[in-house]
């Protein structure tokens, strides 16, 4: 049903250049977002910047302390929380001792320093089992908590009902890898979620011709879910284009035979074997 007459297709013309022209910022939504939010996910393809954009937005909202933790399938309460780890004395005697987590780490700097922005950055958080990871604590992460809510103790000695104010929690996502964890809805409730998709970047080490011929063929032949599988600007940053030529070889033609052994991007089979031919 597009327009026939000269008018209204100028109309839509001018209504997609304003559209095409426009990009936004990912660096400068993000940071806004967070500090509405507070905690948020990124999520995207393999290669989007992920980890690096939540490094760039903790200097964007001048946090003064960042810590970081990546997680993966062996991660538990006891890593990431607080847990009771054995350890040997001088005189070989076994004794029992409380380890702080990450999030304790973060949560106790935060009360000392309230004065200061804290960033927790959770890489890969869909790589562990969340719900045995985050246990009681999950409800902390409720947006906009009241201060007369009933308080847990976390760790002995510490009791809160709420996060500090000054602590802000990032999280990253792969959402190409189809093995990791579906999170559930109670927690998607808890965070905000941003999405990064592959796009140009004004950098003299990107190699713009080999992005835009696989951005050809996703934009092709992909549907809205095999979208999310398109390899990111950050596999096409090569110091020369033989560098470049040994990516493809030996990190995009594995990445995207992989995808063709699963069943994905069948449609686009052959237009794949004639870009790596």
């Amino acid at each position: 049903e597009w327009p026939t007459n000269k008018t209204q297709r100028d109309a839509v013309s001018t209504a997609l250049k304003e559209f095409e022209s426009s990009q936004i910022d990912d660096e400068l939504e993000v940071a806004n977002l967070i500090e509405q939010r507070k905690y948020i996910i990124l999520e995207g393809p393999p290669g989007t910047g992920k980890t690096r954009l939540s490094k760039n937005i903790s200097n964007k909202i001048k946090a003064e302390k960042i810590f970081f933790t990546q997680f993966h399938a062996e991660i538990t309460y006891s890593d990431f929380v607080y847990g009771i780890k054995p350890s040997l004395s001088d005189n070989q005697a076994v004794t029992y001792e409380g380890n702080e987590g990450s999030l304790i780490q973060s949560i106790k700097y935060a009360q000392e320093h309230q004065n200061q922005k804290v960033i927790l950055i959770i890489d890969e958080i869909n790589r562990a089992n969340l719900s045995n990871v985050l246990g009681p604590v999950f409800y902390l992460f409720e947006y906009k908590q009241d201060n007369d809510e009933a308080e847990l103790e976390i760790v002995p000695g510490l009791k809160i009902n709420k996060m500090p104010e000054n602590l802000y929690v990032i999280g990253t996502m792969n959402t190409a890898d189809r093995s990791l964890a579906v999170v559930d809805f109670a927690l998607r409730r808890r965070f905000a979620w941003y999405q990064l998709y592959p796009q140009l970047i004004d950098n003299e080490k990107f190699m713009k011709e080999d992005f835009l011929s696989f951005k050809q063929i996703f934009d092709w032949y992909a549907n809205s879910e095999e979208l999310q599988l398109q390899p990111g600007q950050g596999y096409f940053l090569a110091e020369s284009e033989d560098e470049m030529l040994k990516r493809i070889r030996y990190e995009l033609y594995p990445l995207i035979n992989e995808y063709l052994r699963e069943g994905l991007l069948a449609n686009a089979k052959e237009e794949f074997n004639k870009y790596f031919i």
